[in-house]
């Protein structure tokens, strides 16, 4: 198969997956609320919620940025394309899915950033 095709289509599903799991976050962002109201005392319980709220974002957008970069075919350093792999890997299994393509395609023979990483 065609290089060009293959990084298409890991960066599209990285995208589009952050873009589900946003769906599905921004879904459930209530029931999340009160689990973490009823889970933690009442004084912290929405520091919490600000808390994973604020890393649940953080893991999206790496995802994102990882996605567009792919996508986009754009060279990537390792001191930034490295952080965005453990954070987008460490958000689920989808991520350590798309992780370890993003990964081997980096490191496929005849790539562009083969040399340089």
């Amino acid at each position: 198969m065609n290089r060009a095709l293959i990084q298409k289509g890991i960066g599209s599903a990285l995208i589009l997956s952050g873009l589900v799991l946003l769906v599905l976050k921004v879904s459930s962002i209530s029931d999340s609320h009160q689990t973490w109201d009823s889970w933690a005392s009442p004084e912290n319980g929405t520091m919490w919620f600000i808390g994973v709220l604020v890393l649940e974002l953080v893991f999206l957008a790496s995802r994102f940025i990882l996605g567009y970069f792919v996508y986009l075919s754009k060279n990537m350093r390792p001191w930034l394309i490295y952080p965005l792999a453990v954070l987008t890997a460490v958000s689920g299994l989808s991520g350590i899915v798309l992780v370890a393509a993003v990964l081997v395609l980096r490191f496929w023979q005849g790539g562009v950033h083969t040399s340089k990483t």
